[in-house]
């Protein structure tokens, strides 16, 4: 089994990062996952075999071509089968706790830096910050987050388009974290 910290290490990699996200929402194999980054296919075989390990990718289908198994790799057991929303909730979360909060960490830190950037030289806004807080019953609060998400998708888009990550993090205000429990 894979350790918390491997796992943090392993997501921390921006290899393993462009990985993910190439086979977000189309299966590939590492030939055309390596051409789409731009790197050797004998250079991703390794992070591959580690993102299998820890169950992050799955192997979706397998072709034969010629003597040769070609195989098709995919991270939606990672990502949420909506395409614009990274949602990893319940076991799944559980099982890759340290892989999510360094997943969180590296988009929060990416945010970040372009927001300082942007603040520093002020020509073009990149990211911003915005932050409320609202009294809601704990359905409420479900059907706000379900609200923003629709809100992102369902819209129309009416003119030539950039992509954004949104990340959407909230949280009781009051709330204390649990302390780990001693083994």
């Amino acid at each position: 089994m894979t350790s918390n910290f491997d796992l943090m290490k392993l997501i921390s990699d921006p290899k393993i990062e462009a990985i993910l996200y190439s086979i977000q929402t189309v299966d590939k194999t590492v030939k055309e996952i390596a051409a789409e980054l731009e790197d050797k296919p004998s250079r991703l075989y390794y992070p591959i075999q580690k993102l299998l390990a820890t169950g992050l990718i799955q192997v979706s289908e397998e072709k034969q071509i010629g003597n040769l198994i070609e195989k098709y790799y995919t991270s939606r057991p990672f990502f949420n089968s909506n395409e614009e929303f990274m949602n990893i909730e319940g076991e799944l979360a559980r099982t890759h706790s340290a892989a999510l909060l360094s997943h969180m960490f590296l988009t929060f830190n990416k945010g970040a830096n372009l927001l300082k950037s942007d603040l520093e030289n002020a020509e073009e806004t990149h990211a911003m910050y915005t932050e409320a807080t609202v009294s809601l019953s704990h359905d409420e609060w479900l059907k706000v987050t379900e609200e923003i998400k629709k809100l992102i998708t369902n819209r129309t888009p009416t003119e030539e388009t950039t992509d954004y990550t949104f990340s959407l993090l909230s949280y009781e205000t009051n709330a204390k974290a649990s302390k780990p429990e001693k083994a």
